[in-house]
C-alpha cells in the first residue's frame, strides 16, 4: 500500500509532524513518500492508495482559523486526483484547530462529513489516539484497495 503525506508548514511544527505521521506509516509497513506541497509533483498522488495532507492552523487566536492559502491553492489543483474517501487531514495549532477540518474539506471539494479522519496536534508529536486514528485508516483503505 503506498501513502503520500503532504503538508505546508510555516516553523516547522506541521513538518515535523507530518514526519511522525509518515514514519508511523512506514512502520506499519507502507510505502511512504512524504513531501512538502512546494515540491510536489501531482501526478504522483496517482499511485496513491492513500493520501495524507495538512497545514498549520491560520488566523485569530479564538475565531476564524483556517487553512493557509498556499495550502488552500495547492489542494484546489489537486482534488480532481483524490479520490476522498483515501483523504486524511491533519493540522497544528498553538490554541484551537476551529473549523479547520471543514475549511480543508471545502478547499478539496470533499463531500462527506468525516471528522474521524482528522489528526491535530499542539506539539507535533503522535498521540495514542492519532495512531488509532491512522490504523483504522490504513484498515479501512485496504478492504477497499
Amino acid at each position: 500500500m503506498k501513502a503520500t503525506v503532504l503538508y505546508y508548514s510555516h516553523t516547522g511544527r506541521t513538518a515535523a509532524y507530518a514526519r511522525e505521521i509518515a514514519m508511523y506509516l512506514w512502520s506499519k509497513g507502507l510505502d511512504v513518500s512524504l513531501s512538502s506541497i512546494s515540491d510536489f509533483d501531482k501526478q504522483r498522488l496517482l499511485k496513491s492508495d492513500i493520501v495524507l495532507s495538512g497545514c498549520w492552523t491560520c488566523g485569530w487566536f479564538v475565531i476564524g482559523q483556517h487553512p493557509h492559502r498556499k495550502w488552500i491553492d495547492f489542494s484546489k489543483s489537486v482534488a480532481d486526483f483524490i479520490d476522498e474517501h483515501k483523504v486524511m487531514f491533519f493540522t497544528t495549532y498553538k490554541i484551537r484547530t476551529g473549523s479547520m477540518y471543514s475549511r480543508m474539506s471545502r478547499a478539496m471539494n470533499m463531500t462527506r462529513k468525516r471528522k474521524h479522519v482528522f489528526l491535530k496536534s499542539k506539539t507535533a508529536h503522535l498521540t495514542d489516539e492519532d495512531k488509532t486514528k491512522l490504523d483504522i485508516f490504513i484498515h479501512s483503505n485496504m478492504l477497499t484497495k
